[in-house]
């Protein structure tokens, strides 16, 4: 228990476990946590207490809020880092919003008119969204998305390589004749390269055809693992490239890639609710007055 200022702030012992639930949904920050689901299932989340601030109670729906809210500058802290921010938040919130009122501040406020209006039409939005789209991510449809869009798909061919870039065709042939006589391949990158992986013995990592310049790219691919080209000429200079491997680019596991697979499918259906909102409406863009 902590005193502060005659605040007394009590932190329930579920108020540090690992998870948020979102309105409607496990927070995707915490939706491994199956016994914050339990706990959200068996009691209103909004009826759960974390803290009280002078007798006012801050929940856990309060906490699902701030999370929304402040997800941007706390989504990398560790868990119960976050939840301390959280609650220490939902804490100052409450306290200063006491001290506006005692110092005559209300809703009647002109300035507080303004925000209490952006801030009742983004919550009708966000509630209204949410209920379109409800029911329209199921387990089925991320299943039959991952079969028809990546299981099914012809497997890719992706190199690993590195190159040398040179500005010369002459620089080049020289790299080329060291390399022949014995010459270390990442050695001569680490001294020689002028692109931004030559630090690094001038390794590019795997990649796959359409993802380097065309020259490039049919250079690297014509090669077998353990070769080396003669000069290749792009549109960056000249270089001088070693495949390492050669692989067909290995299947997302259904398990490691259905969170995204969800979002995609989400944002989707959430588009597809503005775009139809968008065909009705009459809308004007006016140019404010003294813009140029």
């Amino acid at each position: 228990m902590l005193k502060s200022n005659q605040v007394t702030i009590k932190i329930a012992a579920f108020a540090f476990m690992a998870s948020f639930v979102s309105i409607g949904a496990i927070s995707p920050v915490l939706a491994q946590n199956a016994s914050y689901k339990d706990m959200v299932q068996n009691a209103p989340y909004n009826e759960q207490v974390v803290a009280t601030v002078n007798g006012k109670s801050i929940s856990v729906g309060d906490l699902v809020l701030a999370e929304e809210e402040l997800f941007a500058m706390i989504g990398d802290m560790p868990q119960d880092q976050r939840m301390q921010a959280l609650v220490g938040f939902l804490v100052d919130r409450s306290l200063a919003s006491e001290a506006a009122k005692a110092a005559g501040i209300s809703v009647n406020d002109p300035d507080v008119q303004v925000r209490l209006a952006f801030y009742t039409e983004k919550a009708l939005q966000e509630i209204y969204v949410e209920r379109q789209v409800a029911g329209a991510v199921s387990d089925e449809k991320v299943s039959a998305f991952y079969q028809v869009e990546i299981a099914s798909k012809k497997p890719v061919e992706e190199v690993r390589a590195r190159h040398i870039l040179v500005a010369s065709e002459d620089d080049a042939k020289k790299i080329v004749a060291e390399l022949k006589a014995g010459a270390d391949f990442e050695a001569l990158a680490k001294e020689k390269s002028t692109g931004p992986s030559g630090p690094s013995g001038g390794d590019l990592g795997y990649f796959t055809a359409d993802q380097m310049v065309p020259e490039f790219s049919a250079a690297s691919f014509q090669l077998k693992p353990g070769g080396i080209s003669e000069p290749v000429k792009t549109q960056f200079g000249w270089h001088v490239i070693k495949l390492e491997d050669k692989r067909t680019q290995p299947v997302p596991a259904f398990n490691d890639i259905a969170p995204q697979i969800t979002d995609h499918l989400m944002r989707q259906a959430q588009a597809k609710v503005y775009e139809e909102l968008r065909e009705e409406a009459k809308i004007e863009f006016i140019k404010p007055a003294g813009a140029k």
